[in-house]
């Protein structure tokens, strides 16, 4: 039931989003997002030591895993002012598998034969959403699966920041974000500028990301991974529900068929067995599962989390 919340939570921060970025900048909804992140952090993470966040043996691999989740952040929230919640969601639901593509090479891992399936799976559910046709391609599906891509190398990087302590890891993610978004806000000027109650909502946003993925952490505490994960793509049908009720986006046969398929593989990849990766849950919202308490819950190729957001 947790992991059930965690995933409701985080279509509602979806939501939210893409009505802020149907109406604003989104570089505006970027940095907003990102100050929102690390004075949480600093307020609850470093509250009793604010010096100990900035403590870390990996600058490099922190800096970079920050980037990376800031492409993620980034990319996600302009593809939710492209283009459909559910078909976003879908397309970003992809990164478990795009881990696998790239955990062999890269990590070392041994993948076995089921998730090489579930992988292929899943990518043919990615051709059938976005199209078969390259001269019909709509360029902007390209983003979401960017953000996927992000996301993908998020994870490993923060596999690979494991002996680092939670809380400061969390520190340069946010900290990174919020320097990476205030660049973009000031190379990419805007002609408008949030009112008030904007400014609280986009402040809504961090907080219900963060929120949403301090239940994910409870979940993972109780229930096994394997268990729990494939229950993630849950959270593209709340998308589609979400769309259809709240955005009255049309639920096209297509974007079902591609939502079956990724959530097949997806689960098939989950299920690969103990030897596969562990992979993390579905969420389509970016942030970082983390736990504030500095309990850290399964991460990585596996899901660092993450990002919401």
């Amino acid at each position: 039931m947790l992991f059930v919340i965690s995933s409701l939570v985080f279509v509602a921060t979806d939501s939210l989003t893409k009505t802020l970025v149907s109406n604003l900048p989104v570089t505006d909804v970027v940095f907003g997002r990102h100050v929102t992140y690390l004075a949480a952090v600093v307020v609850f993470a470093g509250r009793r030591n604010p010096r100990r966040l900035l403590s870390t043996a990996r600058l490099g691999t922190q800096i970079a895993r920050g980037l990376a989740n800031f492409g993620a952040t980034a990319s996600f929230f302009l593809a939710l002012s492209l283009l459909p919640l559910a078909e976003v969601s879908t397309l970003a639901s992809t990164t478990p598998l795009i881990v696998v593509a790239l955990a062999g090479p890269l990590l070392g891992e041994r993948i076995t034969r089921f998730a090489v399936l579930g992988a292929i799976v899943g990518f043919g559910g990615v051709l059938v959403l976005i199209g078969l046709d390259p001269g019909h391609l709509n360029p902007a599906m390209l983003v979401p699966l960017g953000s996927a891509g992000s996301y993908a190398i998020f994870s490993m990087l923060t596999r690979e920041l494991r002996s680092e302590r939670p809380e400061v890891t969390l520190f340069y993610s946010g900290l990174v974000g919020l320097i990476a978004s205030s660049i973009l806000v000031v190379a990419v000027p805007t002609t408008t500028t949030p009112a008030s109650w904007q400014w609280v909502a986009i402040g809504v946003v961090g907080l219900s990301a963060l929120t949403g993925h301090r239940i994910l952490v409870a979940a993972y505490h109780w229930g096994r991974a394997s268990d729990l994960a494939p229950l993630g793509y849950l959270s593209v049908l709340w998308s589609f529900l979400s769309g259809a009720l709240l955005f009255r986006e049309p639920v096209e046969p297509r974007a079902v068929a591609g939502a079956l398929a990724i959530a097949f593989g997806g689960a098939v990849t989950f299920r690969a067995g103990p030897t596969e990766l562990e992979q993390t849950p579905a969420s389509v919202d970016y942030g970082d599962p983390i736990d504030l308490d500095g309990n850290d819950p399964p991460v990585g190729p596996q899901r660092d989390g993450g990002p919401s957001s």
